[in-house]
């Protein structure tokens, strides 16, 4: 199972000529791209020291003791987020990312679609040169994480992959334009997948999937019918993100009910001031009230919204 190879580390003096050294880099950007969008299973780890440029001027990839492998809707998914890109549809990147990550209620989905959009078109109808890929790929991370979205380790997998590549195709080729690749292979990725799916037992897999659900319908529509005719049917409700509105509440709640402490010692000492012999508790409920009244109004300034 193993080979031994002659070859040299690529870099800037690879001393091949311009054409054949723009071809290798079209092939290694090209055979990177399959790997992830088509066969689901790549090579991570194409630093310098793992990708040799042979004697007879081909490239080897050697090392693959770490190989990325992808869930054919995740495989699926970074193809249609890479063609998305290279067409420069910041809706369609955005809605592909969020199908592959986890939100929440704290997701800011258009905050993240309205920066992505801002972004994206800074990477068309540039050269290599003047790209990073793993900037790139960080940058949309970095997005990604500010509005609350959690990207799945595959993803980071693969930027970490596609930016190694990146450095050995920049070694020799910077004038390369890695979006312009993308839209010629646009075709034969799409067709790839559409003959994948056509394979017979890709065909009866999908077919049972979508028919077992509808086959159980009708019987899921009587057990419904029924529990609304016997009154039986029960719906629940979870509420969520409501710490907010409790607190507000609560902190009004509190308000009123001091409010109120208030003026009933101001009424009842009033009224206990008409006593002679109550006058000292009518003095002491005037100065517990006047604390209290105090003590409420620095705190409404200090921290409005709280008591």
């Amino acid at each position: 199972v193993l080979e031994r190879l002659q070859g040299r580390k690529v870099d800037a003096d690879h001393g091949l000529a311009p054409e054949h050294a723009r071809k290798l880099a079209r092939e290694l950007f090209r055979t990177y791209v399959r790997q992830v969008t088509i066969e689901g299973v790549y090579h991570a780890d194409p630093h310098r020291g793992n990708v040799l440029l042979t004697d007879d001027g081909r490239l080897a990839l050697l090392d693959f003791g770490l190989l990325g492998r992808l869930d054919d809707d995740t495989r699926r998914t970074i193809g249609l987020l890479l063609l998305a890109i290279a067409q420069n549809r910041a809706e369609d990147v955005a809605a592909l990312i969020l199908s592959l990550s986890l939100t929440t209620l704290e997701t800011d989905e258009p905050g993240f679609v309205h920066e992505l959009r801002r972004k994206l078109p800074r990477y068309h109808w540039r050269p290599l040169s003047r790209i990073r890929a793993g900037e790139s790929l960080a940058d949309l991370q970095r997005m990604a994480l500010v509005h609350g979205i959690r990207l799945p380790t595959s993803f980071a997998l693969v930027g970490k992959t596609l930016s190694q590549a990146d450095e050995i195709a920049r070694a020799l080729d910077p004038e390369l334009d890695p979006i312009e690749l993308l839209e010629q292979d646009s075709l034969e990725i799409m067709l790839a997948e559409a003959e994948r799916r056509l394979e017979p037992n890709q065909m009866l897999s999908w077919a049972y999937t979508q028919v077992e659900p509808l086959a159980r319908m009708p019987r899921r529509i009587g057990q419904l019918v029924e529990r609304l005719e016997t009154g039986t049917m029960r719906v629940g409700v979870t509420p969520t993100g409501l710490d907010e509105l409790e607190r507000v509440v609560r902190s009004g709640a509190n308000r009123i009910g001091s409010a109120l402490i208030v003026t009933g010692l101001l009424v009842s000492s009033a009224l206990l001031a008409r006593v002679n012999d109550l006058r000292w508790l009518a003095a002491v409920g005037f100065a517990l009230s006047f604390v209290l009244g105090v003590y409420m109004v620095w705190k409404i300034i200090r921290t409005p919204g709280d008591l």
